[in-house]
């Protein structure tokens, strides 16, 4: 029998998403064949350079966090690329973007690509009661400051899926389907996890969307979502 899937969906850079996706994760007990993660491992390799410095940025702002909190909190820059080594620490990555992710944010970011998104973390980390995108539409109230690390984490899963949106570049799906197929061939029986934006592991996302078109080669498909 071919290897079944669960494809965990979640948010780029997301303190809450990553704390999630780990407690999912350590439901279960045997380790996957493999982890497919929805990153080139150049921008990885790049952006975890930052972490350090977004821990050093939120080490002095909030005094309820320890040195392991602080830590803690920046591994959420790109966290899908090495989380899973919390509990299997010998799994394999397949990175899904291969040619294709850093080009693309060196022309979207122009310039200030790796930089833009350790500070854009580390921004919301230190000002997690900016309004989101929708409570500014709905003219909500600034959110209280946070008195926790729980507070802190939550508030910014909650604005980060608020704000969250998924695009129709149906192409990604097609080429990491067949990325996951072709490092699958030949494998039998156990599983295998897959960690992308919650949009590509949507069940009402369509046959175009990885769970789609993953279904579509008989493979056994379980979506877990890791919102609030």
């Amino acid at each position: 029998m071919k290897p079944s899937v669960r494809i965990y969906g979640g948010v780029h850079h997301d303190p809450g998403t990553r704390q999630k996706f780990l407690e999912e994760l350590g439901k279960q007990i045997t380790a996957p064949h493999f982890v497919a993660v929805e990153w080139e491992k150049s921008v990885f390799e790049k952006f975890a350079q930052w972490r350090h410095w977004v821990e050093e940025r939120i080490r002095s702002r909030w005094d309820f966090l320890t040195f392991q909190d602080c830590r803690e909190l920046s591994l959420a820059l790109a966290w899908e690329g090495d989380a899973y080594k919390d509990h299997f620490p010998a799994a394999e990555p397949l990175w899904l973007e291969d040619g294709f992710q850093e080009a693309n944010l060196e022309r979207r970011f122009r310039g200030r690509f790796p930089e833009s998104i350790p500070q854009s973390l580390a921004h919301r980390l230190c000002d997690p009661c900016s309004l989101s995108m929708k409570e500014m539409i709905a003219s909500a109230d600034p959110s209280p400051e946070p008195k926790s690390k729980k507070e802190l984490i939550d508030r910014l899963w909650e604005k980060a899926w608020a704000d969250a949106f998924g695009d129709n570049n149906f192409e990604r799906d097609a080429r990491w389907a067949s990325a996951i197929s072709d490092r699958a061939s030949g494998l039998r029986d156990g599983w295998i996890a897959v960690v992308v934006g919650w949009t590509h592991a949507d069940p009402p996302g369509g046959s175009q969307r990885l769970r789609g078109l993953l279904l579509s080669k008989r493979v056994s498909v379980n979506s877990v979502s890791l919102g609030p």
